[in-house]
């Protein structure tokens, strides 16, 4: 592959490669902040029971979130493969 070919492709992934590094520091700011409410929440609570439901309650939520985390990192992901891929194909 010559050189000028590579420094296109390095090039023109570059906003992908943003888009998932900015996608990564927004998911650990929502995983922190949800942490930081459920600890919260645990101060508050009244009773074992009370923490045992947050808790409970907490993990489903997030197992869901962590889910659709999971696809948008995969698809943009995807996308910054495909376009540092898309320079490097014959024309």
């Amino acid at each position: 592959m010559p050189a000028p070919l590579l420094g296109r492709s390095l090039q023109s992934a570059v906003p992908a490669a943003l888009a998932v590094n900015t996608k990564l520091v927004d998911i650990a700011h929502s995983n922190v902040s949800a942490g930081l409410e459920l600890a919260r929440d645990l101060a508050g609570a009244k009773t074992p029971m009370e923490a045992m439901r947050l808790g409970v309650a907490y993990w489903f939520n997030h197992m869901g979130a962590v889910q659709t985390q999971a696809r948008e990192l995969q698809s943009l992901s995807a996308a910054w493969v495909k376009t540092a891929s898309d320079q490097i194909r014959p024309l």
